[in-house]
């Protein structure tokens, strides 16, 4: 069965939260993370991260960066090694127009990540507005999403790991935003700083969809994408209902839905 979560408060007690409800999953992938790297090869790549993708975290979304922070204290699990976990995790997806639902999402998922997916409704105490996510264990940000203001965000491509993960910038977007074209300035302005290359879908209740494509932070507004339609999609969103429904995997499970605002 998928884990299914809540992470209200602050960032850091909401990565609290995270690190509790899943502290095996984060400390397992972590370990094989570790193991995978021989040790000069862990050292060097920690130092790019930290020179990197952390930095532009640290100084660009730090909101997300105490996720982490507090996602480390409860799984009892080394910061770094979350930190270049989430620079070395790139999952590539597909985002279209779904049977049942506004938009559909799949997402190619190796073997060693299926075990990971979970998920999340984060209820931020202040400053920002309630949603229901698609993550993985050990990660920050979401796979996609959708709030309780009626915006949708999908992660379709994500590409460079010396950049931050458009992972956090799908965050971002559920997080902050109330409006698709506020949403997707306010997007243009953050990327522009922290970086990122590859592919956000994002949608609203009155059935608007753009595609964001950013290279190195610079975004361009480009049609939605159609030829990917004839998938079966994991998980639909709803922005109108506020609302997430995972199917599985491998889209044929018993429907999980998760709506943004408690009800």
């Amino acid at each position: 069965m998928t884990p299914l979560f809540e992470t209200p408060g602050a960032p850091v007690e909401q990565g609290r939260a995270q690190g509790e409800s899943l502290a095996s999953e984060i400390r397992a992938a972590a370990l094989r993370l570790r193991g995978s790297l021989p040790w000069l090869a862990r050292r060097a790549l920690v130092r790019r991260v930290r020179g990197t993708s952390a930095r532009a975290l640290e100084t660009q979304l730090p909101w997300q960066r105490e996720r982490i922070e507090g996602m480390a204290l409860a799984s009892g699990t080394p910061e770094w090694l979350l930190l270049l976990g989430e620079a070395l995790t790139r999952v590539q997806g597909a985002a279209f127009v779904a049977a049942s639902a506004p938009l559909g999402a799949a997402f190619e998922l190796p073997a060693g990540l299926e075990s990971l997916v979970a998920l999340r409704r984060s209820r931020p105490d202040a400053g920002g507005f309630a949603s229901a996510e698609l993550v993985l264990a050990p990660l920050a940000g979401c796979l996609c999403g959708v709030n309780s203001e009626g915006l949708a965000a999908v992660c379709t491509r994500d590409l460079s790991r010396d950049e931050l993960s458009l992972r956090f910038l799908a965050q971002e977007l559920l997080f902050r935003a109330r409006d698709l074209e506020a949403g997707i300035d306010h997007l243009r302005r953050r990327a522009a700083y922290a970086g990122g290359t590859g592919e956000l879908v994002v949608a609203d209740a009155a059935g608007r969809a753009r595609s964001l494509a950013f290279r190195g932070g610079r975004l361009e507004l480009r049609p939605v994408p159609g030829a990917a339609r004839a998938l079966r999609p994991q998980v639909e969103l709803d922005p109108g209902a506020g609302r997430l429904t995972w199917l599985g995997v491998d889209g044929g499970a018993p429907a999980t839905r998760l709506d943004a605002a408690a009800r």
